[in-house]
């Protein structure tokens, strides 16, 4: 199954979906593979495509009507210095090939909560306990 990636970009919210046909069509575009692509952003060795192809064809991927994601791309992508589109695209091309980061692997059972959500700090080990049973307060005692 394609994973996608909600942004904010361009003064919105917008989807973006690559699937394995928009990913093949990135291929043809940037004349090589989609792992090749992410390297040479990851690199940056980028070519034009390279930046420009996963970020249109992730809005139109998302479900954004054909024309006005070229015209979003031609105003954010190609009217600015390609370099600020590169992170986005990256993590476009990124959420097709790894999965996003607000979808880990494996859920929880329904119902199930996070084992830490409710731990206080001593019981989550946010801060070392004591030697000698009390609670460091940070001064020293007078003995």
């Amino acid at each position: 199954m394609a994973k996608g990636t909600d942004l904010t970009w361009a003064g919105g919210e917008h989807s973006f979906l690559l699937t394995i046909e928009l990913l093949r069509a990135l291929q043809d575009k940037c004349d090589a593979g989609p792992a090749h692509v992410m390297n040479r952003l990851a690199s940056g060795r980028w070519y034009v495509d390279d930046v420009i192809q996963p970020i249109r064809l992730g809005l139109e991927g998302g479900g954004m009507d054909k024309a006005e994601a070229r015209n979003l791309v031609k105003r954010h992508v190609e009217d600015e210095p390609l370099t600020l589109s590169v992170l986005t695209a990256r993590t476009i091309l990124a959420a097709a090939l790894f999965g996003s980061e607000d979808d880990p692997v494996g859920e929880s059972e329904a119902g199930e909560e996070e084992p830490s959500a409710n731990l206080s700090r001593a019981e989550s080990g946010g801060s070392p306990v004591s030697t000698d049973g009390q609670a460091s307060s940070g001064k020293k005692s007078d003995e």
